[in-house]
Protein backbone atom coordinates (compact mmCIF):
# COMPACT_ATOMS: atom_id res chain seq x y z
CA UNK A 1 0.00 0.00 0.00
CA UNK A 2 2.91 2.23 0.46
CA UNK A 3 4.42 1.96 -2.31
CA UNK A 4 1.24 2.76 -4.38
CA UNK A 5 0.21 5.62 -2.52
CA UNK A 6 3.76 7.21 -3.11
CA UNK A 7 3.60 10.50 -4.55
CA UNK A 8 5.72 9.40 -6.85
CA UNK A 9 4.65 7.55 -9.17
CA UNK A 10 6.05 6.70 -12.98
CA UNK A 11 2.57 6.39 -14.17
CA UNK A 12 1.33 9.51 -16.70
CA UNK A 13 -2.75 8.60 -17.37
CA UNK A 14 -4.46 11.46 -15.69
CA UNK A 15 -8.65 11.15 -15.29
CA UNK A 16 -11.22 13.41 -14.80
CA UNK A 17 -13.39 13.51 -11.71
CA UNK A 18 -16.07 11.97 -13.60
CA UNK A 19 -14.07 8.85 -14.65
CA UNK A 20 -12.68 8.76 -11.25
CA UNK A 21 -16.19 8.55 -9.97
CA UNK A 22 -16.68 5.31 -12.36
CA UNK A 23 -13.65 3.80 -11.00
CA UNK A 24 -14.79 3.88 -7.76
CA UNK A 25 -18.77 3.57 -7.55
CA UNK A 26 -18.67 -0.27 -7.56
CA UNK A 27 -16.84 -0.15 -4.29
CA UNK A 28 -18.07 2.79 -3.04
CA UNK A 29 -21.69 3.87 -3.98
CA UNK A 30 -22.45 6.76 -2.26
CA UNK A 31 -19.60 8.49 -3.88
CA UNK A 32 -20.23 12.05 -5.58
CA UNK A 33 -18.00 14.48 -6.74
CA UNK A 34 -18.98 16.92 -3.78
CA UNK A 35 -17.31 14.02 -1.57
CA UNK A 36 -13.80 14.24 -3.64
CA UNK A 37 -13.91 18.50 -3.62
CA UNK A 38 -14.37 18.28 0.00
CA UNK A 39 -11.29 15.53 0.36
CA UNK A 40 -9.39 18.06 -1.52
CA UNK A 41 -10.33 20.83 0.08
CA UNK A 42 -9.05 19.26 3.35
CA UNK A 43 -5.80 18.79 1.56
CA UNK A 44 -6.50 14.40 1.15
CA UNK A 45 -5.96 14.49 -2.42
CA UNK A 46 -4.43 17.17 -4.40
CA UNK A 47 -5.01 16.83 -7.71
CA UNK A 48 -3.16 18.72 -10.90
CA UNK A 49 -4.80 21.31 -12.44
CA UNK A 50 -5.43 21.77 -16.11
CA UNK A 51 -5.12 25.04 -18.16
CA UNK A 52 -8.51 25.82 -18.35
CA UNK A 53 -8.45 24.83 -14.10
CA UNK A 54 -9.81 21.44 -14.67
CA UNK A 55 -8.91 18.52 -12.05
CA UNK A 56 -6.98 15.61 -13.16
CA UNK A 57 -6.40 12.57 -10.89
CA UNK A 58 -3.76 10.38 -11.31
CA UNK A 59 -3.63 6.28 -10.55
CA UNK A 60 -1.94 7.14 -7.32
CA UNK A 61 -4.32 9.58 -6.49
CA UNK A 62 -7.83 7.44 -7.20
CA UNK A 63 -5.64 4.51 -4.85
CA UNK A 64 -5.23 7.41 -2.43
CA UNK A 65 -9.21 7.88 -2.38
CA UNK A 66 -10.30 4.34 -1.81
CA UNK A 67 -7.65 4.34 0.81
CA UNK A 68 -9.40 7.21 2.52
CA UNK A 69 -13.08 5.94 1.52
CA UNK A 70 -12.31 2.56 3.27
CA UNK A 71 -10.64 4.09 6.64
CA UNK A 72 -13.85 6.01 6.98
CA UNK A 73 -16.17 3.56 5.90
CA UNK A 74 -14.59 0.16 7.40
CA UNK A 75 -13.02 2.02 10.43
CA UNK A 76 -15.24 5.07 11.07
CA UNK A 77 -11.67 7.57 11.07
CA UNK A 78 -11.95 11.09 11.15
CA UNK A 79 -10.23 12.75 8.40
CA UNK A 80 -7.30 14.23 10.85
CA UNK A 81 -6.51 10.84 11.69
CA UNK A 82 -6.70 9.37 8.22
CA UNK A 83 -4.31 12.62 7.06
CA UNK A 84 -1.52 11.31 9.28
CA UNK A 85 -1.69 7.85 8.20
CA UNK A 86 -1.63 9.73 4.56
CA UNK A 87 1.61 12.09 5.78
CA UNK A 88 3.36 8.55 7.12
CA UNK A 89 2.66 6.65 3.86
CA UNK A 90 3.90 10.22 2.17
CA UNK A 91 7.33 9.79 4.12
CA UNK A 92 7.32 5.94 2.78
CA UNK A 93 6.30 4.64 6.41
CA UNK A 94 3.70 1.87 6.38
CA UNK A 95 0.25 3.46 7.65
CA UNK A 96 -0.22 2.78 11.86
CA UNK A 97 -2.72 -0.62 12.43
CA UNK A 98 -5.64 0.47 13.46
CA UNK A 99 -5.68 1.33 17.10
CA UNK A 100 -2.28 1.80 17.09
CA UNK A 101 -0.86 5.35 16.70
CA UNK A 102 2.76 5.09 15.21
CA UNK A 103 3.51 4.06 11.14
CA UNK A 104 6.15 1.76 10.89
CA UNK A 105 9.13 1.48 8.47
CA UNK A 106 7.81 -1.08 5.42
CA UNK A 107 8.25 -4.83 6.53
CA UNK A 108 11.12 -4.75 4.25
CA UNK A 109 13.10 -2.96 6.03
CA UNK A 110 12.66 -4.41 9.28
CA UNK A 111 15.25 -6.78 8.78
CA UNK A 112 18.80 -5.54 9.05
CA UNK A 113 19.84 -8.17 6.71
CA UNK A 114 17.85 -6.57 3.86
CA UNK A 115 18.22 -2.86 4.44
CA UNK A 116 21.04 -1.91 2.18
CA UNK A 117 19.70 -3.78 -0.90
CA UNK A 118 16.37 -2.26 -0.41
CA UNK A 119 16.25 1.07 -2.68
CA UNK A 120 13.44 2.40 -0.08
CA UNK A 121 15.66 2.83 2.70
CA UNK A 122 16.72 6.35 1.97
CA UNK A 123 13.01 7.08 0.84
CA UNK A 124 11.65 6.22 4.35
CA UNK A 125 11.37 9.02 6.53
CA UNK A 126 11.01 8.86 10.22
CA UNK A 127 10.46 11.67 13.09
CA UNK A 128 12.50 11.18 16.10
CA UNK A 129 9.89 10.44 18.05
CA UNK A 130 8.94 7.70 15.18
CA UNK A 131 11.94 6.30 15.16
CA UNK A 132 12.51 5.90 19.26
CA UNK A 133 8.97 4.32 18.71
CA UNK A 134 10.01 2.14 16.43
CA UNK A 135 13.09 0.64 18.49
CA UNK A 136 11.38 -0.98 21.34
CA UNK A 137 13.58 -1.00 24.65
CA UNK A 138 16.29 0.35 22.97
CA UNK A 139 15.37 4.48 23.45
CA UNK A 140 18.21 5.45 25.52
CA UNK A 141 20.77 3.24 22.86
CA UNK A 142 19.09 5.48 20.11
CA UNK A 143 19.97 8.27 21.89
CA UNK A 144 23.64 7.88 22.18
CA UNK A 145 23.96 6.52 19.06
CA UNK A 146 22.17 10.35 17.66
CA UNK A 147 24.78 11.82 20.54
CA UNK A 148 28.19 10.55 19.20
CA UNK A 149 27.10 11.04 15.47
CA UNK A 150 26.58 7.52 14.48
CA UNK A 151 22.92 8.78 13.20
CA UNK A 152 21.68 11.76 12.57
CA UNK A 153 18.50 13.61 11.31
CA UNK A 154 18.45 15.36 8.14
CA UNK A 155 17.79 19.11 7.39
CA UNK A 156 13.83 18.56 7.68
CA UNK A 157 14.42 16.47 10.89
CA UNK A 158 14.07 12.95 9.56
CA UNK A 159 16.08 9.56 9.82
CA UNK A 160 16.06 7.15 7.30
CA UNK A 161 15.84 3.40 7.38
CA UNK A 162 19.58 2.60 6.97
CA UNK A 163 19.40 5.01 10.65
CA UNK A 164 17.24 2.22 12.00
CA UNK A 165 19.26 -0.44 10.73
CA UNK A 166 22.30 0.82 12.75
CA UNK A 167 20.09 1.35 15.51
CA UNK A 168 19.45 -2.44 15.24
CA UNK A 169 22.93 -3.73 14.74
CA UNK A 170 23.81 -1.75 17.61
CA UNK A 171 21.64 -3.47 19.75
CA UNK A 172 23.15 -6.45 18.94
CA UNK A 173 26.94 -4.90 19.60
CA UNK A 174 25.68 -3.74 23.35
CA UNK A 175 25.35 -7.50 23.98
CA UNK A 176 28.68 -7.93 23.92
CA UNK A 177 29.50 -4.22 25.65
CA UNK A 178 30.16 -2.55 22.94
CA UNK A 179 28.83 0.89 23.86
CA UNK A 180 27.55 3.89 21.02
CA UNK A 181 30.93 5.80 22.67
CA UNK A 182 32.82 2.51 21.49
CA UNK A 183 31.48 2.37 18.48
CA UNK A 184 32.72 5.81 17.11
CA UNK A 185 35.67 4.51 15.47
CA UNK A 186 33.53 2.68 12.66
CA UNK A 187 32.20 6.07 11.73
CA UNK A 188 35.98 7.66 11.47
CA UNK A 189 37.09 4.52 10.03
CA UNK A 190 34.25 4.79 7.21
CA UNK A 191 35.01 8.57 6.82
CA UNK A 192 38.29 7.52 5.73
CA UNK A 193 37.21 5.01 3.57
CA UNK A 194 35.28 7.15 2.24
CA UNK A 195 38.63 9.52 1.39
CA UNK A 196 40.26 6.97 -0.44
CA UNK A 197 37.52 6.79 -3.63
CA UNK A 198 35.83 9.99 -3.69
CA UNK A 199 38.56 11.64 -5.73
CA UNK A 200 37.59 8.99 -8.18
CA UNK A 201 34.05 9.57 -8.04
CA UNK A 202 35.05 13.49 -8.50
CA UNK A 203 36.73 12.58 -11.30
CA UNK A 204 34.01 10.22 -13.06
CA UNK A 205 31.57 13.34 -12.39
CA UNK A 206 33.46 16.55 -13.47
CA UNK A 207 35.68 14.80 -16.51
CA UNK A 208 35.72 15.48 -19.98
CA UNK A 209 32.91 13.44 -20.92
CA UNK A 210 31.01 13.54 -17.68
CA UNK A 211 29.39 10.06 -16.82
CA UNK A 212 26.21 10.17 -16.00
CA UNK A 213 24.23 10.04 -12.48
CA UNK A 214 23.58 6.81 -12.79
CA UNK A 215 27.06 5.87 -13.72
CA UNK A 216 29.21 7.07 -10.85
CA UNK A 217 26.16 5.58 -8.71
CA UNK A 218 27.28 1.90 -9.93
CA UNK A 219 30.65 2.74 -9.67
CA UNK A 220 30.52 4.21 -6.05
CA UNK A 221 28.81 1.18 -5.73
CA UNK A 222 31.18 -1.40 -7.15
CA UNK A 223 33.81 0.32 -5.01
CA UNK A 224 32.36 0.13 -1.75
CA UNK A 225 31.50 -3.22 -1.93
CA UNK A 226 34.85 -3.83 -2.80
CA UNK A 227 35.97 -1.62 0.23
CA UNK A 228 33.65 -3.74 2.36
CA UNK A 229 34.82 -6.85 1.24
CA UNK A 230 38.27 -5.99 1.93
CA UNK A 231 37.50 -4.79 4.85
CA UNK A 232 35.48 -7.76 6.46
CA UNK A 233 38.97 -10.06 5.03
CA UNK A 234 41.46 -7.92 7.06
CA UNK A 235 38.94 -7.84 10.39
CA UNK A 236 38.90 -11.86 9.99
CA UNK A 237 42.76 -11.94 9.60
CA UNK A 238 43.43 -10.22 12.80
CA UNK A 239 40.05 -11.69 14.60
CA UNK A 240 41.76 -15.08 13.64
CA UNK A 241 45.22 -13.74 15.40
CA UNK A 242 43.81 -12.63 18.52
CA UNK A 243 42.10 -16.28 19.10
Amino acid sequence: MTQELSRQTSGHALFTIGEVINRLLEEFPEITISKIRFLETHDLVTPTRTASGYRKFSLVDIERLRYILRMQRDHFLPLKVIRTHIDAMDRGLEPPAIGDVTPKPPRVLVSTDSIDESASAKAVRLTHEELLANVEDAEQLTKDLITFGLISADEQGHFNGRDLAIVETARSLAGFGLEPRHLKTVKSSAGREIDLFAPIITAARSGRNGASKAEVQEAALQISNAILRLHELVLRQLLDEQI
